[in-house]
């Protein structure tokens, strides 16, 4: 979470730029990235910015160009977190909408999924200002279910596009909408009442938005890198050269710099030996049951 990281003075690597490009003008964006790879705290992240949490963005490239005094109504998804795994995937939406709500001090008075998420989104869209839509992990209903359970994964995939159409028919209501997922679905599935949706996944503008550039590890990581040369007896060429080995595998554009992921090099720094730390921690299990299965 991008409040976490700034109140305990974690390390953030400033990655404002990439975001003032995609906020600088309305639109609706999908930004597809390997899990563990900073899809979340980019979300997070767009959140308090909309909120107009200033104090967070002390220091970091956008501050001076950010206008402070505007703040947006902010709904914020977490498709990973809202239950459809114990309930299903409609009853969890409506749940979830209707806790948003809540929290805004709205009373929904229309049923179904559909026309309560539209409800919900042109409510809060008042005294000028239009609503912000956050999605993370957008296809998590669905890349849970993939190769073991394919019905329910396309029962899950028609709910959710039911949910997604929402967005270009309220367009007149929505500032800006943010989608992230592991996966890349055509628009002519999920997607296909999204027409307007920009993506960004291979774009070579945003290649490096998500990840550690080689000038960024360098730069944000000069005492780790010391002390992992220290600790494993390498000069600072002869690691960085290791580490670029180990883990700077990334390339999301033809032409672009390669990125490392950034679970990767922070386990690494904290254990201070080579290990493939991604693989336990953010192998699709989706992939592999396909492999398996195929």
């Amino acid at each position: 979470d991008f409040r976490k990281i700034i109140e305990n003075d974690f390390l953030y690597v400033d990655k404002t730029a990439y975001i003032h490009e995609v906020v600088s003008k309305p639109g609706t964006y999908f930004l597809s990235r390997p899990r563990r790879f900073g899809k979340s705290i980019t979300v997070s992240l767009l959140h308090a910015l909309y909120n107009g949490s200033q104090d967070l963005f002390n220091g970091l490239w956008i501050e001076d160009k950010w206008d402070w005094n505007k703040k947006y109504p902010v709904l914020h998804f977490s498709l990973t977190s809202i239950g459809f795994q114990s309930i299903g995937l409609l009853p969890a939406l409506l749940q979830e909408i209707s806790l948003q709500a809540r929290y805004h001090g709205i009373n929904l008075s229309t049923e179904g999924l559909a026309p309560r998420f539209r409800e919900l989104i042109v409510a809060l869209a008042t005294n000028g200002q239009k609503t912000v839509v956050l999605i993370d992990e957008y296809d998590a209903p669905m890349i849970h279910y993939l190769g073991n359970q394919m019905a329910q994964a396309i029962e899950n995939r028609e709910i959710l596009r039911e949910f997604y159409s929402v967005l270009k028919d309220a367009d007149a209501f929505l500032e800006l909408v943010f989608l992230t997922g592991v996966s890349k679905f055509s628009k002519t599935g999920i997607f296909s009442g999204l027409n307007n949706l920009d993506d960004l996944s291979m774009h070579p503008a945003f290649a490096t938005m998500l990840g550690y550039t080689q000038e960024e590890l360098e730069t944000n990581f000069t005492r780790e890198i010391e002390k992992a040369g220290t600790i494993l007896n390498l000069p600072r060429t002869k690691l960085l050269d290791k580490m670029k080995e180990w883990y700077n595998g990334y390339r999301f554009e033809e032409n672009a710099e390669k990125v490392y992921n950034p679970v990767s090099v922070n386990h690494f720094f904290s254990r201070n030996k080579f290990q493939n730390f991604w693989f336990s921690t953010g192998t699709p299990s989706f992939l592999v049951n396909l492999l398996k299965k195929e």
